[in-house]
């Protein structure tokens, strides 16, 4: 069975370039819909069988996302 992951994005320093998106193989990150303070719609965890791989964390500029494995 497949570890189970779960991702945490830090939205107030998220600036919205999408790599995580784009990288995801589960494609389980969307992009908000409420800006945050610096103006941009900070990508979000959508839920889903998340397998922590890390990828989204390893690709993102701004280091806002934190992963678990179970």
């Amino acid at each position: 069975m497949p570890a189970k992951g779960k991702i945490k994005i830090d939205g107030e320093y998220c600036k919205s370039c999408g790599y995580c998106i784009e990288h995801c193989p589960k494609k389980l990150i969307t992009l908000g819909k409420v800006y945050n303070q610096a103006g941009y719609y900070p990508a979000e965890f959508s839920g889903g069988e998340c397998t922590g791989c890390a990828i989204c964390a390893l690709v993102c500029p701004e280091a806002c996302i934190e992963v678990w494995r179970e």
